[in-house]
């Protein structure tokens, strides 16, 4: 089944791929096409990608282009193929004519069904988790294909580490993967690294910490529910005195309140202000920590609203024993069953806030340094959206844009981290401005550091109490 959107447009085709349901049959992607595959189209984000590669188009390195949205429901694929429409409506612009369809698949984790949608596409955009207990066969599949470009925004530290083992092949294919690449993790890491990067010379990084908030799901509370449940059952990787452990009842666990602005009169302050975080599994805990070589701690939290849903969480996780979360179909009934009251609350939401999205999304990134006099400095940067969903769809279609044009001069390939990728200064930042600059966008601090001088009293702050009180316990 196909529905088609015929757009004034400037890109490389757009494809993207949807999760597990009903087979229909494939038919081959024209050859005088690129396409850049993207797995999870008909979903919040994968719709969300579609039209900021569409408000984009400029910036993609092809005269001619397509976005297929492949997915198992063919009346939800015409409903985002709408959505699309309505979106690229405010903003298309004359040029070559560009192309929305959907397509159905059967499984995104079947290569077989994936190498002929993989042939002669520009990109693949992989967005359709959960990502648990699965080998990367998506980018294994990119890269026999030959796919120039894949990104996708997968967490799961064991699935990253797989990836990473394709690194090889994917050189000898030149295929140009970047993994973890959404909004957190992804653009986190970008700006974690622009915060180590905005210490004095000479420093020696001792800690990292990402601390994350969201307010209302704008309807991709399904899968974001599924997945949050199934990472209560992993244990917690974050680096203590300098080396990677898990802690095996750290996931979960109320951390108290973190301050989301570093202006007490900005508008984060106003807008979001300090909100109860819990530890949750997010691999950059771990990846980034090991680039910057930190000889400290790291750590990573989340937070949502409203607080009680914290509470309810972090109740939840002390009674329920972890190896139920870490239980596929448990985890989905408990999603299942919390649904109507995160619709709900998404409702109320919207219908409080102030410009009648609903949404708020906000990332507060610390790193902690120590020079020769024994000086400590703290590099701070928070960003603020006001939609969790375009913010995740917005960082990964600006990562993929990246890479395309990239590619268009330098074919070479290799899996990476956004951390890896982006520890050149130059590149780092151009890739900043085009991030924090994009529809939606509340607030962004830039890197602000603050200096302890040598003797004065440098006690740790109430989170870090609460984390080494953790981190005895387990």
């Amino acid at each position: 089944n196909f529905f088609r959107l015929h757009c004034h447009y400037h890109c490389k085709t757009v494809l993207l791929i949807l999760t597990v349901g009903a087979v229909t049959a494939l038919s081959a992607v024209s050859p005088s096409h690129n396409n850049v595959v993207i797995l999870g189209g008909s979903g919040r984000i994968g719709t969300a990608i579609a039209t900021h590669l569409i408000r984009r188009s400029s910036a993609l390195p092809s005269s001619t282009g397509k976005i297929i949205l492949v997915g198992r429901n063919p009346e939800q694929g015409q409903q985002s193929v709408q959505e699309v429409r309505d979106a690229a409506s405010e903003f298309s612009s004359d040029g070559n004519s560009f192309e929305v369809e959907f397509q159905s698949i059967s499984d995104v984790w079947d290569s077989k069904q994936l190498s002929p949608l993989f042939h002669d596409a520009a990109a693949v955009i992989h967005t359709a988790g959960p990502y648990h207990n699965r080998y990367p066969i998506p980018l294994r599949t990119a890269i026999e294909t030959n796919v120039p470009v894949y990104v996708d925004v997968s967490d799961p530290l064991p699935y990253l580490d797989s990836s990473l083992e394709l690194n090889e092949d994917a050189i000898s294919s030149g295929t140009k993967a970047l993994i973890a690449a959404g909004a957190f993790p992804g653009m986190s890491n970008l700006m974690a690294m622009e915060a180590a990067g905005s210490l004095p010379p000479g420093c020696q990084i001792l800690d990292s910490g990402f601390n994350y908030f969201t307010a209302g799901l704008g309807g991709s509370g399904d899968v974001n529910l599924y997945i949050t449940n199934l990472g209560f059952g992993d244990d917690m990787p974050q680096y203590e005195k300098g080396r990677l452990n898990y802690f095996k009842a750290l996931t979960g666990k109320l951390l108290g309140q973190v301050d989301f602005f570093t202006d007490a009169e900005s508008i984060m302050a106003k807008r979001v202000g300090s909100q109860q975080v819990f530890s949750w599994p997010f691999p950059e805990a771990a990846t980034v920590a090991r680039e910057l070589k930190i000889t400290g701690r790291s750590h990573a939290a989340m937070g949502t609203a409203p607080e009680v849903w914290n509470v309810m969480l972090g109740l939840l996780v002390d009674i329920v024993p972890r190896s139920w979360w870490r239980n596929e179909r448990f985890s989905q009934f408990m999603a299942d069953f919390s649904q109507p009251l995160v619709k709900a609350t998404d409702k109320w939401l919207q219908l409080s806030s102030p410009d009648g999205v609903g949404e708020t999304h906000a990332m507060r990134i610390d790193v902690t340094a120590e020079d020769s006099n024994k000086d400590i400095f703290v590099s701070t940067i928070v960003q603020g959206h006001e939609s969790f969903r375009q913010c995740v769809g917005q960082s990964a279609a600006e990562f993929c844009i990246d890479l395309l044009q990239e590619q268009s001069t330098d074919r070479s390939g290799g899996v990476s981290l956004v951390e890896q990728r982006y520890r050149d200064e130059g590149a780092r930042k151009q890739m900043i401005e085009k991030m924090t600059s994009t529809p939606g966008t509340i607030d962004y601090s830039g890197a602000v550091v603050t200096r302890k001088a040598n003797g004065a009293t440098v006690g740790p702050s109430k989170m870090e109490e609460v984390l080494v009180l953790r981190s005895m316990e387990m």
